[in-house]
């Protein structure tokens, strides 16, 4: 391996570390959020809910308007609000996280931990090291999301089905899983595309993109454990 080489490896590697650490940062403000608003916070949040149900539709609006504005261009431009939407964004996951979990016993949460966290590891290790381009698996995935999204709402409002729901939740840990390799993979495409220009916000953009994979690993294991 030539300078070159070896120059191109620390910057790539020190751009994973970057990415991973902002990744961490987000589980860990989403872990905390979630704690005080399962505990300390927890009377006046619940009371907030039962006087208005719409509240808890707003935060999962207001988190879908985020990852929309956290775009690649954002990043590009504006890492300062990249890191600022980014730490919003995380906090109000910890929130409806916290609600969300309400509803599951400690072995359903235990077992969704540990299956989503060794699911995503095990994918990420691959999209690092697979050969394959995945371009065109991660373009299709992310079209499987919106049908996901679509199918999930007609169920909840319309259909109500377990076994709808029990699919739905199958088809996302597949998924999910697919991209949590193709993200991967892209950090690495993205960083020799930009180099030494792949800045900050950059970093912020790879980072929601695999938490959005982790926690949607999770719900999705969370439905599926949790059936009788």
């Amino acid at each position: 391996m030539n300078n070159m080489d070896q120059t191109k490896a620390r910057g790539l590697s020190s751009f994973y570390s970057k990415v991973y650490g902002f990744l961490g940062l987000g589980i860990g403000i989403s872990a905390v959020t979630a704690f005080l608003a399962s505990t300390i916070f927890k009377e006046a949040i619940f009371s907030l809910l039962a006087q208005n149900s719409l509240v808890f539709w707003g935060i999962w609006i207001a988190q879908l308007v985020l990852v929309i504005y956290l775009s690649k261009a954002t990043a590009s431009n504006n890492a300062a609000k990249s890191v600022g939407g980014y730490i919003v964004y995380s906090a109000l996951t910890g929130i409806t996280l916290s609600i969300t979990l309400q509803l599951y016993d400690i072995g359903t949460i235990t077992y969704a931990f540990i299956t989503s966290a060794v699911t995503f590891i095990v994918m990420s290790v691959v999209g690092v090291v697979i050969k394959k381009d995945l371009s065109a698996i991660g373009q299709a995935l992310y079209s499987l999301v919106i049908g996901i999204i679509i199918a999930t709402l007609l169920n909840v409002f319309l259909l109500k089905s377990s076994p709808v729901d029990f699919f739905i939740s199958l088809a996302m840990v597949v998924v999910f899983a697919g991209l949590t390799a193709y993200d991967n993979q892209k950090i690495k495409a993205i960083y020799l595309q930009a180099g030494d220009q792949a800045v900050t916000g950059i970093a912020v953009y790879c980072a929601l993109s695999l938490y959005l994979d982790l926690i949607n690993l999770f719900y999705a294991f969370l439905r599926i454990f949790s059936r009788d």
